[in-house]
């Protein structure tokens, strides 16, 4: 269910099923507990909420980092694939249930455990402006200091429980949540689009 990485190196490495941690950072990154209007919000996860005007922005951040941009680029001027999309969600729920359960067992992130994280990225966040980098490290650093603290086995289970006990919902324009499977389902069609209008395998991104 929830990814095995433990090192920001490891966990930007691409894959054609799972994102990197990369991107849910940057969605995270000064936004959470923002607040928005209940018709704008991309994601909730308890009373941590995302607009889908900053989310649409963190897609345009993140796939302007992809070596291929063309990858996660769908059909429709301006739009994504809905696997990125549903990945993007995914990953940044994750991240946020995270760093709830970093909080509530009283942890603090370290100047050590930021300079590791840092280390171990080296250049490869050169593209974003220093507070999405910085918070992507601070993001990870967390999700690495809990896998530390209770091993992999007992993270998901925190992740799981924290999942289990939180209200976690999904604008419909970007899927919807499974809380079954831990994961974000795509729509049926192209968001903000009739199924029949096309073949749904993307998703409308800022830009």
């Amino acid at each position: 269910m929830w990814p095995s990485t433990d090192s920001l190196r490891s966990a930007l490495v691409p894959t054609r099923r799972r994102l990197t941690l990369l991107v849910a950072a940057i969605a995270v990154a000064g936004l959470v507990g923002a607040g928005c209007s209940e018709q704008s919000a991309a994601v909730r996860v308890g009373d941590t909420t995302v607009s889908q005007s900053d989310f649409e922005d963190e897609l345009d951040a993140f796939a302007n980092l992809q070596q291929d941009r063309n990858a996660v680029t769908g059909e429709l001027a301006s739009s994504y694939t809905q696997e990125f999309v549903a990945a993007v969600l995914g990953q940044r729920i994750e991240l946020i249930l995270a760093g709830h359960v970093f909080d509530e067992r009283g942890l603090e992130l370290t100047d050590d455990d930021i300079s590791a994280l840092a280390a171990q990225a080296g250049d490869q966040l050169d593209g974003l402006p220093r507070d999405l980098r910085s918070s992507l490290i601070e993001d990870v650093a967390r999700r690495s200091r809990l896998v530390t603290e209770l091993g992999q086995q007992g993270y998901n289970q925190a992740l799981t429980e924290a999942a289990d006990s939180t209200d976690i919902e999904v604008s419909s324009h970007y899927g919807s949540w499974d809380s079954d499977q831990y994961t974000v389902v795509p729509p049926a069609g192209p968001a903000g689009s009739e199924p029949s209008q096309g073949s749904g395998d993307q998703s409308s991104g800022g830009g």
